[in-house]
């Protein structure tokens, strides 16, 4: 929030909207490994083996290690019930990475690569910017025009001109990262059967920002 206090005049108080758009640079997917087996110990090491292997394989495309992290390993017992009685019946290994993918043109190899090496579920997939300041720039320059112009319609239909700021203010909606399930990537993939990769088309990301200025009129 700012605010600028000017000179004595009359005031005329307009409210400015803009919108701006950009194409994002940026996605960030989480990959899971699940394994199931009778064995702990089983389980727990295939499933190690196949996240290497995913890790390799998201690497060989160049994706730098600083951004590939693990977010979340859990291992769980599973149980059936017969006769009324609750038995073992084996355990769940889940691993899931994240990776921060900086070049998007390697997308769908990533995803279908990683799906290859081991990987049986893509939890989540959002397009972002890298420098999301420079979309809220934008909105804001479109709003303060916005609320300009108006201004200046405003005053030329009342006989005066603008001759000085009394207060602003300003507000924006944030932008929203645009998101992708992995049964929205599966049906992308069915619809283009002849696709050599998954097609991931990353759209444009929306910002919207609003400004009250107070303008001072000519007497």
């Amino acid at each position: 929030m700012q605010s600028v206090s000017a000179m004595e005049g009359p005031g005329l108080s307009v409210q400015g909207a803009g919108q701006a758009k950009l194409a994002p640079d940026q996605a960030g997917l989480s990959l899971s490994v699940i394994t199931d087996g009778r064995s702990a110990q089983e389980v727990q090491s295939e499933n190690a083996r196949k996240m290497q292997a995913v890790t390799e394989a998201v690497m060989a495309l160049g994706v730098e290690e600083r951004y590939i992290r693990t977010s979340n390993i859990s291992m769980q017992p599973q149980y059936e019930y017969k006769n009324g009685e609750r038995k073992l019946k084996g355990y769940t290994a889940a691993n899931t990475l994240r990776v921060e993918v900086k070049d998007l043109s390697k997308l769908g190899r990533i995803i279908d690569r990683a799906l290859n090496a081991g990987a049986n579920k893509v939890d989540s997939l959002e397009f972002g910017l890298q420098a999301p300041e420079r979309l809220e720039q934008m909105a804001l320059k479109n709003a303060v025009a916005d609320a300009r112009s108006k201004a200046e319609v405003i005053a030329g239909a009342l006989g005066k001109r603008i001759v000085g700021l009394r207060q602003v203010s300003e507000e924006n909606s944030g932008y929203m990262t645009r998101s992708y399930s992995m049964s929205m990537l599966a049906a992308a993939k069915a619809d283009n059967e002849m696709a050599v990769e998954t097609p991931v088309s990353p759209g444009e990301l929306e910002l919207s920002a609003t400004v009250h200025i107070e303008f001072i009129l000519s007497e």
